[in-house]
């Protein structure tokens, strides 16, 4: 082999390592990064339950001699670039759905989806509207 051949072979031989290199360093990376959006929105999903659950034992518990409280809920609008959904079901009580991943949780309600009627679903990308109606005994999501 010529020197000019031997050059160009190890030109391109240093080339595709380094490319080689680059790629899986970067890969790395990302993998690490999509790592740590998804630990933090699992971890504000669990918050975001909560938030709305300790709002709920408020709802009912400061309306003792009222008929209809209304509260309105603004939290982040977006967390490691995905926003939730929170629904009220009488069979499952509360969840909080991530929507971009598809990813459900379901958050604790002391047993109010046996002792009220529960409803709605509504989006964190948004002011959201929890009322408790009492003389319909109903708590609901908008």
């Amino acid at each position: 082999m010529r020197k000019a051949q031997s050059l160009i072979v190890q030109f391109t031989l240093f080339f595709i390592i380094g490319f080689g290199v680059f790629l899986t360093i970067g890969t790395v990376f990302k993998i690490q990064s999509e790592s740590f959006r998804d630990n933090a929105a699992d971890s504000t999903m669990g918050l975001v339950g909560s938030y709305f659950s300790s709002a709920l034992v408020n709802a009912v518990d400061t309306c003792k001699q009222c008929d209809y409280v209304q509260y309105k809920l603004r939290i982040e609008k977006v967390t490691s670039e995905y926003f939730f959904e929170v629904g009220l079901e009488n069979e499952k009580g509360m969840t909080v759905r991530d929507v971009p991943r598809d990813k459900t949780s379901e958050s604790y309600t002391y047993n109010f989806n046996e002792s009220f009627d529960m409803n709605g679903v509504a989006a964190t990308i948004k002011t959201i509207n929890l009322t408790y109606n009492r003389t319909k005994n109903e708590l609901r999501v908008e």
